[in-house]
């Protein structure tokens, strides 16, 4: 009886200790998913420019009426 009171006592200990380290993680990954879709945006903003109108370059002719 008392080895399953033991082993009890070390599972739900062992589960708290991986509750907590999954708590810490999740919130570091939280703060950091803001952080990498900026990045996101704003690497997608280098890849994709916005075009300005090209200023024609040359001479214009008139045209005889």
């Amino acid at each position: 009886m008392i080895r399953i009171f033991t082993k009890l006592r070390e599972m739900v200990l062992t589960n708290k200790d991986i509750l907590l380290k999954l708590e810490q993680i999740e919130r570091k990954v939280g703060q950091h998913d803001d952080d990498i879709k900026l990045i996101f945006d704003y690497l997608k903003e280098l890849l994709n420019p916005p075009t300005k109108p090209m200023r024609k370059i040359g001479f214009k002719h008139k045209k005889e009426d």
